[in-house]
C-alpha cells in the first residue's frame, strides 16, 4: 500500500511540475495559490506513504536507495510547501516540483523496500544522523534552486530583456532571502548529521577509514556547503559571486556523487 501512496504523490508533483511550467510558458506572473495545492496534496500522500512504509516494515525509509530518495523528496517537497505559503516565492516550484517528483519516481522505479541487510550503525543514532543529513542535502537543493533563478532572473536584468523570467520568478530580494535561510538550514542539517556519525564511529568503532567513499564524498559535501555558506555570509563577495558558489558547489557535489555510484556501485551510502 505504500507503493501506491507514493506513487500518488509522484503523480500530484509532476502535474504541479506541468502547472508551473505551463504559466512560465504562458508568460503568466508567478504561481496562483490553486497550483501549490497539488503540491500540498502530494505531501499529504507522501507523508501517508511514510506511515504506511514505517507500520510495515517497522522502520522508517531511510536505509537503501529506494527510499532514501522518496525521503529526500518529501524533504524538498516540504521545502516547496513552505516556500509557497509566501506568494512572493511560489514559483520556486518551477525548478523544486520536477525535483521532488523526479526523485520520487526514481525511486519507485528502483524498488522502494529496506535494504535487507543488517548495518553496524542503527538505532537512533541511525535516525539523527540520516534525517539531519537528508536536511542538510534538502536544504542545499532549495538554496542553489533559488540561486539558480536569481543568476537567471539578474542576467535579464542585466541585459534588459525583461520577458518570462522577470515575469514568473520571485523578486530578487526574495530569492537572497530564500536561498539564504536555506543554506543555513542545510549547513546546520548536514554538520549535525557529519558530528553524529563521526561521535558513533569513534565511539563503538574507535575510528574510520579516510579511505572510505562514503567518508571523502561527505566530506567534499560539506566542505563545498561551507565555501557556499562563507561566500554568501562573510561579505567578502557579491550576492551573484555567493550564488554563482552556491550553485557551482552543489554541481560539484552532485557530480561526484553520480561518478561514484558509477564507479563505486557499493559505496556503503544511505543514498
Amino acid at each position: 500500500m505504500h507503493v501506491v501512496a507514493y506513487a500518488l504523490a509522484a503523480v500530484l508533483y509532476l502535474a504541479a511540475s506541468f502547472r508551473y511550467t505551463l504559466r512560465f510558458v504562458r508568460g503568466r506572473s508567478g504561481a496562483t495559490a490553486n497550483v501549490p495545492l497539488l503540491v500540498y496534496a502530494g505531501v499529504a500522500c507522501h507523508v501517508v506513504g511514510v506511515g504506511l512504509y514505517w507500520a510495515s516494515f517497522g522502520e522508517p525509509p531511510l536505509v537503501g536507495l529506494g527510499p532514501s530518495l522518496a525521503s529526500l523528496a518529501l524533504l524538498i517537497a516540504l521545502g516547496l510547501a513552505g516556500a509557497a505559503l509566501h506568494t512572493a516565492a511560489r514559483s520556486i516550484g518551477l525548478i523544486l516540483a520536477p525535483v521532488a517528483g523526479f526523485l520520487l519516481v526514481l525511486a519507485l522505479a528502483i524498488g522502494i523496500e529496506p535494504m535487507g541487510s543488517v548495518l553496524a550503525f542503527r538505532g537512533s543514532w541511525l535516525m539523527i544522523h540520516i534525517s539531519t543529513s537528508f536536511l542538510g542535502y534538502a536544504g542545499w537543493v532549495v538554496a542553489a534552486a533559488a540561486a539558480s533563478m536569481y543568476l537567471l532572473q539578474l542576467r535579464q536584468l542585466k541585459h534588459k530583456q525583461l520577458g518570462a523570467i522577470f515575469e514568473f520568478f520571485p523578486p530578487l530580494e526574495t530569492l537572497d532571502r530564500l536561498s539564504e535561510w536555506a543554506l543555513i538550514t542545510g549547513f546546520a542539517g548536514l554538520t549535525l548529521g557529519i558530528a553524529v556519525g563521526w561521535a558513533w564511529t569513534i565511539r563503538f568503532e574507535g575510528g574510520f577509514r579516510w579511505s572510505d567513499p562514503k567518508v571523502v564524498w561527505a566530506i567534499l559535501a560539506w566542505s563545498a556547503l561551507l565555501l557556499a555558506h562563507w561566500a554568501r555570509f562573510s561579505g567578502r563577495r557579491t550576492l551573484r559571486q555567493a550564488a554563482l558558489w552556491n550553485v557551482g558547489g552543489f554541481g560539484v557535489v552532485s557530480l561526484a556523487y553520480v561518478v561514484a555510484k558509477i564507479v563505486i556501485p557499493r559505496t556503503g551510502f544511505f543514498l
